[in-house]
């Protein structure tokens, strides 16, 4: 035998079950054990390949093999026999024999048997190889992506989790590593306040990216206009948006979105949403949930114009705004029923994000896609938040 078969020989873990001394001798440089602990040995060791005799008195090897089978379906197994029988080839077949070795036999029909069956455990492990790797660098590819994500995802109110009188705290959840959400929560001076919330159309890379763009564009040119002290108009950042994001969207890609822009000087909330689902406030005093509907439909390379309107807002008490991430949750004991018809109800129910967050996962939701929502609420928060 060459040098580099007996290298891979040594990396192997060989079972001989064989009752027969003079040809356990045979096998004696391979491996040996008397018939009686094999089962055993072949469940506390790591066994590459198994040599088995077919004759032996306490039961013959396609009996040995109906046992290993139960707990190894592919593991190698030679059979040594004399005999020819056609039910025991195919009893032999059916169990998935890989190779036999007639008796009697030479050193080199053993090793030129053995050899095929090296070649099949060789290839296993070179292929179990090659896949955790590619595994081992796509989690690492995947983790590289979701920090790059949470990167371009700002919060200016990160720390404080509020602005005026409103506590604002986010739910991010996406359903895979390649987000097709993505959010800003943008401070422009003490009295103005932007949020957006995107959600590009599709799943994986192509949808990932364009949410990403679009917000890393967005915080670019808001922390551009603080810098140059340009006055912030909602219009001329939906222009600007729309400039940029045009040419990098495919033929037939669309993202939906909400721009929510607050300002306490004015009293009031100037909102662009993109075929978004509504968003929900209500007022102090009131039992009443509102809606603030789409007023565009979905931004799309041929989008030319678009809608902006206003709300005022010193008695909005709380304001959801979410993408369809969450009312397209399905519910895990009606799997054909949405959130939908229960959203209403748990934010009407919810004083802050968190009993809101209660209502929605006692509900029992099953994550049906990426889901974002921005909770706002008046009044002081605990100091543990």
């Amino acid at each position: 035998m060459n040098n580099s078969i007996s290298d891979i020989y040594q990396t192997l873990n060989i079972l001989c079950v064989e009752d027969d001394e003079d040809v356990l001798d045979i096998y004696k440089d391979l491996f040996s054990l008397i018939f009686e602990e094999v089962l055993k040995s072949f469940q506390e060791n790591d066994i590459d390949i198994i040599l088995t005799d077919y004759m032996m008195p306490r039961c013959n090897g396609l009996e040995m093999t109906k046992e290993i089978r139960k707990q190894d379906s592919s593991i190698p197994i030679i059979m040594v026999t004399a005999l020819e029988s056609i039910d025991m080839l195919r009893e032999a077949i059916d169990l998935h024999i890989t190779s036999f070795l007639k008796k009697p036999f030479s050193a080199s029909s053993l090793f030129s048997t053995f050899n095929l069956a090296v070649k099949s455990v060789i290839g296993d492990r070179y292929l179990l190889k090659e896949q955790t790797e590619k595994i081992l660098y796509n989690h690492y590819q995947e983790n590289l992506t979701f920090d790059k994500e949470t990167t371009i995802t700002k919060n200016d109110i990160q720390e404080s989790k509020k602005f005026f009188n409103y506590n604002c705290e986010v739910f991010y959840k996406p359903k895979d590593i390649l987000s097709g959400d993505s959010y800003l929560i943008k401070e422009i001076d003490e009295n103005r306040y932007f949020l957006f919330i995107v959600d590009g159309m599709g799943k994986g890379i192509s949808a990932s990216v364009t949410a990403m763009l679009c917000s890393a564009f967005i915080n670019y040119y808001i922390e551009r206009v603080k810098e140059q002290k340009i006055d912030f108009s909602l219009d001329l950042l939906l222009k600007e948006v729309l400039h940029f994001i045009q040419p990098n969207l495919l033929e037939y890609e669309v993202l939906s979105a909400n721009f929510l822009y607050f300002n306490k000087i004015q009293d009031e909330l100037q909102y662009a949403i993109f075929s978004m689902p509504p968003t929900l406030y209500m007022e102090e005093g009131s039992d009443e949930v509102c809606k603030i509907r789409s007023n565009n439909i979905p931004l799309a390379p041929y989008t030319t114009q678009f809608n902006i309107d206003t709300l005022a807002t010193s008695k909005i008490q709380k304001m959801i705004t979410y993408s369809d991430g969450l009312n397209e949750s399905t519910l895990e004991h009606d799997e054909e029923k949405l959130y939908t018809p229960f959203l209403k109800d748990d934010f009407k129910s919810a004083s802050d994000m968190e009993s809101f967050k209660k209502l929605f996962e006692e509900r029992g939701f099953k994550q049906e896609d990426d889901i974002t929502y921005i909770f706002l609420s008046q009044g002081q928060k605990n100091e543990k938040d």
